[in-house]
């Protein structure tokens, strides 16, 4: 108490010193200067005078209705009023003393002296001296009550009597309410010729925008369909206390939000009633529906209490935001013809609201995920981690579906006919721009995978329908945090447990996986059989109060719906962790799934056909039989064409056929008929496939792939002209090897790996009969009196067809071919364990890329790719000029007697022998030139041993450089 007596003590003395400074009432009628007196620090201005605008609007309040006007008469609020708006006044005599509201003794002098001189300011500065004098010492200050003011008598007070108290007129013009505001801004209309806004309700103006701002019809705002937006009735209309400016600014808000609303309604009506609206726009449309429908409903809850069109206004402004932001969004995806151009759409778009605020940047993510699902779903149909809902891909069934195109594929099978067989390719037109090229490929050979399986093994695990069920894989879906696609990758190997305990439980006891699914669904109970009729009325009565609750609220929707009800009002959290870059998200959602799924499918697949299928033993007879490297083959249908000493098949008049051990076309003898017959062929080649590669393994005696000969039907008019000729290279071109791919592996040997095989067949054959007519350049097999060139040309020729022979079996099939063998061996040592072959990502497609690779490079090195066709044309011709040779060895030792015959023959030699010589000496030169050559681009990938063989084959052509001399 001490403390504070001595603050008051000081605070009095500060008081009484300051007052000593305030100048007295009689400031007010002081000079001009000592009112701007700037050292007078506590001059107080004329703050208890009311503003002048407050007086004036009150006085144009009073003319309008007097009734409700301020300063009453008759109260002492009303007698201050009167007084300082220059009204009359009652008599002071007639103030009762004893009153609880009456005016101090300074004021009600004031008020007299005011009295007698009303509303005159020179009247009011004479009398002042006078009023001065009238004053005690006490009675200057005007905030201190005089010490002989009677105290007022106790009266009783209630709260009922204190709310009835009217209040006097506002001393601020922030205080005098909306009245007062909108005086001013009548005042400050200065033009005449425009006629003033009129002024509405609060509330009325207030609903009428938030009906604008949900889209609709008002009796101020219309929708007028030819400008495709909505319009304002009155134009010149707004409310008490807020310019006309502020409420068109509020007006054109709630406008841009009503057409936003209207737009995005339009384009989700018309896409559900459009006929050919895809599944994915009909996705998008139910978003934008379920949209507006979340943000209308927000809107319109928190209107409820709005009391302003401030308050409107800032409820209107974030449903504005994301209103406006998904109309340019819906411009720029409706604009897109097909799915995969929308979902590409939508992904740029997720790109952009990257950096966007964290509730559009968040929408936009779930949009993308929303509209993604019809594309999803379909993709988890087809890799197998989803029940396929609806008419299933077959290749029976359409023309496919998505990105999987169904269509017939064409080949030639062994008559030369064009057959049409179903399959399904990947049209990579159908996927959308974020999914990269070899996930695609990878999402189209796992659902092929699975395909296999059906077709071939629909005992397997993998390929019923009950076991996707019982694995429970995980939702191919966006995920956009890190936390989720952790989250993801725990639900991946939650799968491949599952997963391994079906394949482990399939393999041990074979339907087991049937069973548990079968128990599963039994262990539910039906809720009537089997209960006593206690137990039926406890359920009865037990459902009848839970339908006596009252209804839930209904949850939202889906995330989005969530998303906007949670925080359109309210900020994001922000989190500390980054989020991963947009252009990641397709690999970091995707990959864990569809990783782990196609490298099992892949290992199951392998592993069937190198067990169940016998696919090493295809490729062992295609190597054998096309490739010519059965030696026993080999000799056997060199002896069934061209032994010149097997029995003939030619039918002769009176001579019959048969009698010898062997028979054959004797193509390397001086035969005049060719063609040989069909009869012929089959005579001769009777026997040769199977005793030579043994059919004893399939069922009666037939090869794999029922491997035969026949004859080529796809031959040009020239390639038939070049088998009409029996001495020519080509005289054997109309035969081939017959083989039909069994279903299961059509996948790994195609009809383009068959037609690859086909070719370097062909030949083969062509260089079997140019190594067996060079076989017959002995000194034996010569004239005893052959000349120089004779024996000279029998000698470079051997010697050319046997290094040509020796180059393409040894080098350009035999060594490619064992290290394609080699891969195989190292693929079946991985199959056992699956992990292993996972982590080599083998598949049939990988199979068949490593066979055609393979085959390419054997081409490469049999020069019998297209670049290399000049190469082979100069092979060609050197082949020809040999077998030219050997006819006329042959003619000239059937007419040795005939002198003159023998003179011509010498001369044609000559002439075969320089165009031999000249045409080998361009050849070795052109492989010279290929051999110093930098690797092309081909060569490093497919044929990197391609320049090497090529060296090699020179070295064995013209090893000491003879045909490079000059002679």
């Amino acid at each position: 108490m001490a403390g504070l007596h001595d603050v008051n003590t000081d605070t009095s003395s500060f008081f009484s010193d300051a007052r000593l400074k305030i100048p007295p009432l009689k400031k007010k009628y002081a000079d001009k200067d000592d009112e701007d007196d700037l050292s007078n620090l506590f001059a107080i201005p004329d703050f208890w005078r009311p503003s002048n605008w407050l007086a004036k609007s009150i006085e144009e309040i009073n003319k309008q209705n007097p009734l409700f006007s301020w300063g009453a008469e008759g109260t002492q609020d009303g007698l201050i009023s009167s007084q300082l708006q220059g009204h009359p006044t009652p008599e002071l005599g007639q103030e009762n003393d004893d009153a609880f509201f009456k005016l101090p003794p300074i004021l009600r002098d004031l008020a007299a002296q005011h009295a007698k001189a009303p509303g005159a300011d020179t009247a009011q500065e004479e009398d002042q001296p006078e009023l001065d004098h009238e004053l005690s010492s006490e009675e200057e200050d005007f905030w201190l009550l005089p010490d002989d003011v009677a105290s007022a008598k106790p009266q009783y007070k209630t709260w009922e009597a204190f709310e009835k108290t009217k209040e006097g007129p506002t001393s601020f013009i922030t205080e005098a309410g909306p009245a007062a505001f909108d005086s001013i801004v009548a005042a400050s209309n200065n033009d005449t010729e425009n006629k003033p806004p009129d002024i509405l309700d609060n509330s009325i103006y207030s609903a009428c925008l938030l009906t604008l701002s949900l889209g609709r019809s008002s009796l101020l705002f219309t929708w007028d369909s030819t400008q495709n937006s909505f319009t304002k009735t009155a134009p010149l209309l707004r409310t008490s206390g807020i310019t006309l400016d502020l409420i068109k600014a509020i007006d054109n808000l709630c406008l841009d939000c009503g057409n936003c609303t209207r737009h995005l309604q339009y384009f989700s009506e018309t896409a559900y009633s459009s006929p050919s609206s895809s599944p994915t726009r009909i996705a998008f449309a139910g978003v934008i529906a379920r949209l507006i429908t979340t943000v209308g409903t927000e809107l319109s809850t928190r209107s409820r209490n709005v009391r302003s069109i401030l308050q409107l206004q800032s409820l209107v402004q974030p449903v504005q935001t994301v209103l406006s932001y998904f109309k340019n969004l819906v411009q720029k995806v409706a604009t897109a013809k097909t799915d995969e151009a929308m979902l590409s759409a939508l992904f740029q778009a997720v790109q952009a609201a990257e950096y966007k605020d964290d509730l559009l940047r968040a929408a936009t993510n779930e949009v993308l995920r929303i509209v993604s699902r019809p594309w999803t779903d379909f993709v988890e149909e087809w890799i197998g981690t989803k029940v396929e809902e609806g008419i299933p891909v077959s290749k029976t069934g359409g023309s496919g579906k998505g990105f999987v195109k169904v269509a017939d594929k064409m080949w030639i099978d062994d008559q030369g006919c064009d057959l049409d067989e179903p399959e399904y390719f990947l049209d990579e037109s159908k996927m959308p721009g974020f999914v990269p090229g070899d996930m695609a490929e990878s999402i189209f050979e796992t659902g092929r995978n699975l395909r296999f399986l059906r077709e071939h093994h629909p005992e397997h695990p993998l390929a019923r329908v009950d076991v996707v069920e019982l694995t429970k894989p995980p939702r191919l879906e966006w995920e956009f945090e890190w936390e989720a696609i952790a989250r993801l990758e725990g639900r991946v190997e939650e799968y491949r447990g599952a997963v391994e305990r079906v394949l482990l439980a399939a393999g041990v006891g074979g339907e087991q996986t049937g069973d548990s699914k079968t128990e599963e669904s039994g262990a539910v109970e039906f809720a009537v059989f089997g209960k006593s009729e206690a137990e039926v009325a406890t359920n009865i009565l037990e459902s009848m109060k839970q339908m006596d609750q009252p209804l839930r609220e209904p949850p939202p929707a889906d995330d989005l719906a969530q998303l906007l009800k949670s925080h359109l009002y309210s900020p994001l959290s922000h989190k500390t962790a980054l989020s991963p870059h947009t252009s990641l998200l397709p690999l970091l959602s995707f990959s864990p799934l569809l990783t782990y799924q196609s490298a099992l499918l892949s290992h199951l697949t392998t592993t069937l056909l190198f067990t169940s299928h016998s696919l090493r033993s295809h490729l062992s007879l295609l190597n054998q039989s096309f490739l010519l490297s059965n030696g026993l083959l080999v000799a056997r249908l060199s002896s069934a064409l061209f032994d010149p000493d097997s029995s003939t098949t030619e039918r002769q008049k009176g001579v019959a056929l048969g009698g010898s051990s062997s028979m054959g076309l004797r193509l390397g003898s001086n035969r005049r008929t060719w063609p040989p017959a069909s009869s012929e062929l089959r005579l001769a080649l009777m026997g040769v496939l199977s005793d030579s590669l043994g059919g004893g393994g399939e069922k009666g005696g037939r090869l794999p792939g029922d491997l035969s000969f026949s004859i080529r039907h796809d031959l040009t008019p020239e390639e038939i002209d070049k088998c009409m000729n029996v001495d020519g290279l080509g005289a054997l071109d109309f035969l081939r090897l017959a083989y039909t791919t069994p279903p299961p592996l059509r996948a790994v040997i195609t009809p383009q790996v068959l037609a690859k095989y086909d070719r370097i067949s062909r030949l083969l054959i062509r260089v079997l009969r140019v190594l067996h007519a060079a076989s017959s350049f002995s000194t034996s097999g010569l004239p005893p009196d052959s000349e120089d060139v004779t024996l000279r040309f029998a000698w470079e020729a051997r010697g050319f067809a046997f290094a040509v022979a020796n180059y393409f079996f040894d080098i350009g099939i035999a060594k490619v071919w064992r290290r394609f063998e080699t891969w195989l061996d190292t693929i079946e040592a991985t199959l056992p364990d699956s992990a292993d072959s996972a982590r080599a990502g083998i598949s049939p497609e990988i199979l068949r890329q490593k066979q055609e690779a393979t085959l390419d490079s054997i081409m490469s090195c049999l020069l019998l790719r297209k670049r290399q066709q000049p190469v082979m044309a100069l092979l060609e011709e050197v082949l020809s000029l040999i077998l030219s040779f050997a006819r006329l060895v042959r003619i000239k030792a059937a007419d040795a007697h005939l002198e003159l015959h023998g003179q011509q023959h010498h001369d044609e030699e000559r002439d075969l022998y320089k165009r031999f010589h000249r045409k080998v000496e361009v050849f070795v030169t052109v492989l010279r030139g290929l051999s110093e050559k930098t690797p092309t681009a081909e060569g490093r990938r497919g044929g990197k041993d391609q320049e090497n063989t090529i060296e090699m084959l020179l070295t064995r052509l013209d090893l000491e450089g003879w045909y490079a001399k000059k002679r």
